[in-house]
């Protein structure tokens, strides 16, 4: 089991000085003849953009299910008799199972390919789905957002390297998918959410279509033929695995090179992320009493709006190495998020909206850009594990930040927690963005 990316014609099953080796299965033009080996009992040759397409798929879909229960937690808290507090820990346990994942396996597919972890993970997620849709308890609930903490752990840096190693001309563009397909589906969640929890059964009818698409998706991953990621290595180079210590939990490092593209980055992120997840946890209670609506459509619209426009923009906006542009990208965040604040002090829902959309927009530009370079840094041999290094630490500020908040709000109120939340975010914002600008330019 093995990544992704596409594989030349004649392709033959070999031995390599008496190793066993299923090495990367490039087009011909750029794969060693004697480095390829054939290892699978898959052999549909997909084309390149089929590829693509499918880790982009599951990477969404994977997504997009980890936040198909924002619109209805307002559902689940009348049915289970839940608080503030207790949402805001489900979204935790989410982030509480996926970290200690991409912590331990984050290099796994760096030795046994990318579909070997791509593959498993959507069919993990599809049981997540299926947990949360017969939840009948709060910890029944919190074993389904573990499940997909950790369906979404799994394949997080495998599917990045993935998408790196299909387009290892154009960097660019994969991070641009990644990180589209990462907002975008986190934005989707609770809009999916909503229009699916419409009918006569709202709790279980969305996960359990997602998890029909997840299973549906699984066929065509299972049948794609495999190879091992990475470039091309000499003809002597040992094989990825010798022993099962290669699978062994490894140290996180920082990268060798770029590490100060991969720290900015990552604060970037970890900030980001932490204001995703009181969004999304908060928003549509914070919609509700501005807006005097109970519509769950309504509520997941603006929980999306903030993860939607960053989506957009990092598709539509070209990453960018001028300092002065990402270092206002950050100060765009917290303008937005101090927007979001006044609307409720004044009772103004268009500064809602218009925040959400500044937020999000300008965030999107920011670390698109810093993500890309960081990214682009990267030893391709160990781009698996140094992603899911990248993304540890941004995941991690969707976990301990939501908790407090949720705390603050069930001791002071949704207003006050969410005001001196967004002052400490805006801070952090503006302190990132006088870094950014102090950054030299690269050559």
């Amino acid at each position: 089991m093995a990544d992704l990316s596409p594989a030349g014609s004649g392709l033959r099953t070999a031995q390599l000085d008496g190793r066993r080796l299923s090495e990367a299965l490039l087009p011909l033009e750029l794969a060693p003849r004697a480095q390829l080996r054939l290892a699978a009992i898959s052999r549909w040759n997909a084309l390149r953009g089929v590829r693509v397409g499918l880790v982009a798929a599951a990477l969404l879909l994977m997504l997009i299910g980890a936040n198909l229960a924002t619109p209805i937690y307002s559902l689940l808290q009348q049915q289970l008799h839940l608080t503030a507090l207790d949402t805001t820990i489900l979204f935790a346990f989410y982030v509480f199972a996926l970290v200690p994942v991409l912590a331990v396996v984050g290099h796994w597919s760096d030795h046994l390919g990318r579909r070997a972890l791509i593959l498993p993970a959507v069919a993990l997620s599809a049981v997540g789905d299926v947990v949360f849709a017969t939840s009948g308890s709060f910890w029944q609930l919190a074993a389904g957002r573990a499940v997909q903490g950790i369906a979404v752990g799994l394949s997080t840096g495998a599917a990045g390297a993935a998408l790196g190693d299909l387009m290892p001309d154009h960097p660019t563009r994969a991070a641009k998918i990644t990180l589209a397909c990462s907002a975008g589906g986190v934005a989707l969640g609770p809009v999916v959410g909503a229009l699916l929890a419409g009918g006569a059964d709202p709790l279980p009818t969305p996960f359990l279509l997602h998890a029909i698409a997840l299973l549906a998706l699984c066929v065509p991953l299972a049948l794609v033929h495999p190879r091992m990621p990475g470039r091309n290595r000499p003809p002597a180079a040992p094989p990825r695995i010798t022993t099962p210590a290669h699978l062994r939990p490894q140290r996180l490092r920082l990268p060798r090179t770029g590490r100060r593209e991969f720290l900015l980055a990552a604060a970037a992120g970890f900030i980001s992320y932490a204001v995703f997840g009181v969004y999304l946890s908060l928003a549509p209670a914070f919609a509700a009493k501005l807006l005097h609506t109970d519509s769950k459509l309504i509520g997941a619209v603006v929980a999306a709006l903030l993860l939607g426009s960053s989506a957009v923009a990092q598709l539509l906006v070209p990453p960018t190495a001028d300092r002065l542009v990402i270092a206002l990208g950050m100060a765009g965040l917290a303008a937005g998020l101090a927007l979001v604040v006044t609307a409720q002090y004044t009772g103004t829902p268009a500064l809602l909206f218009i925040g959400s959309v500044l937020g999000g927009a300008c965030q999107g530009i920011a670390f698109r850009s810093l993500f890309t370079t960081a990214a682009a840094a990267m030893n391709p041999e160990r781009r698996g594990s140094e992603l899911s290094s990248l993304w540890i630490i941004i995941y991690l500020g969707s976990s301990l930040p939501i908790v407090a908040v949720g705390a603050l709000v069930q001791t002071y109120g949704l207003l006050p927690a969410t005001s001196g939340f967004t002052l400490l975010a805006a801070l952090l914002c503006t302190a990132l963005a006088i870094a950014v600008a102090k950054r030299p330019r690269t050559t």
